[in-house]
């Protein structure tokens, strides 16, 4: 199910740019061998791969120009963990720094909210605010989806719901808020 959705997404992605310009088109990375885990922003910390996640690990590692950014294989997330090896890539340098703008300025920003711990860097951009995080919540088998874009903040139950409501150009999510 998640492979079919990804590649719809992908598809739509593609769609939307239009003609490919030089370095800037949507492009799906070869997948990557599963690790220990997904990495959480906590360094050395993992959570165990999700069915969902298990598939959308299998289907690609990086996925540059995605929706809300571009989405990291689980080696973009671990290098996350190291300023040498972040800084080694221009793109995760710039995501990382947006990711730190966030949470430094943005009260209500995931990554201020919740432990690194709680917290997945699932995509990011390296020159907006756009994101999204997996939020690992206990006793839940898939971890829910932050996505910050111009719409505000959105949540989701998980990766399939997310793919979905981008399908359908549904941002009614954008409109559900937990605060009082």
């Amino acid at each position: 199910m998640i492979k079919e959705l990804i590649q719809a997404a992908f598809a739509k992605t593609v769609e939307l740019w239009g003609e490919p310009v030089e370095g800037m088109s949507p492009k799906l990375w070869p997948p990557e061998p599963l690790g220990q885990g997904v990495p959480t922003m906590a360094p050395g910390v993992y959570r165990p791969y999700s069915p969902m996640l298990r598939e959308r690990f299998e289907v690609c590692g990086r996925w540059t120009i995605a929706a809300h950014g571009h989405w990291l294989s689980t080696a973009d997330m671990e290098a996350l963990w190291s300023d040498d090896k972040t800084a080694a890539d221009p793109l995760l340098e710039g995501v990382k720094e947006q990711q730190v703008a966030g949470m430094e300025n943005w009260a209500n920003e995931a990554s201020s909210l919740f432990g690194p711990e709680r917290l997945s860097l699932f995509a990011g951009s390296d020159y907006t605010y756009e994101k999204i995080y997996l939020l690992w919540v206990d006793f839940e088998a898939e971890p829910e989806i932050w996505v910050y874009d111009a719409n505000g903040e959105s949540r989701y139950r998980d990766l399939a719901a997310y793919l979905q409501a981008y399908l359908d150009d549904d941002v009614s999510a954008a409109r559900n808020t937990w605060r009082a």
